[in-house]
C-alpha cells in the first residue's frame, strides 16, 4: 500500500484529488453510490475481488470470450467483468 505522503505529493503535482479503492473492494468516502464509480475503478475492484477468490484464470477466460462476443457493441468493460464473474460463480 502507498503511504499517505505519496498520495499527497501526487495530488499536489497533478493538481487534483486522488480516488483510492481498497483491496477489500470497499470504496473510500469519495463515492457514496456504486453506480457513480468510474468504469476503470470498478474493473480494478472486480479484479481484486476475483484474485482474492482464487478464480482469476477462469474469469479472465470468460472475459476474453465476452470481449470477442461484444466487440462491436458499446458495452462497459466492468459489465463484461461482472457477466464473466456471474458465469464462473
Amino acid at each position: 500500500m502507498i503511504r499517505q505522503e505519496t498520495y499527497q505529493r501526487i495530488a499536489e503535482e497533478f493538481g487534483t484529488g486522488i480516488g483510492v479503492a481498497d483491496w477489500d473492494g470497499t470504496i473510500y468516502e469519495s463515492y457514496t453510490n456504486i453506480r457513480k464509480i468510474p468504469d476503470e475503478m470498478r474493473v480494478v475492484i472486480l479484479t481484486n475481488h476475483i484474485i482474492k477468490k482464487g478464480i482469476y484464470q477462469q474469469v479472465i477466460r470468460e472475459v476474453i470470450k465476452l470481449e470477442k462476443k461484444y466487440k462491436n457493441k458499446r458495452i462497459n468493460k466492468s459489465t463484461i467483468y461482472e457477466k464473466a464473474l456471474d458465469m464462473v460463480m
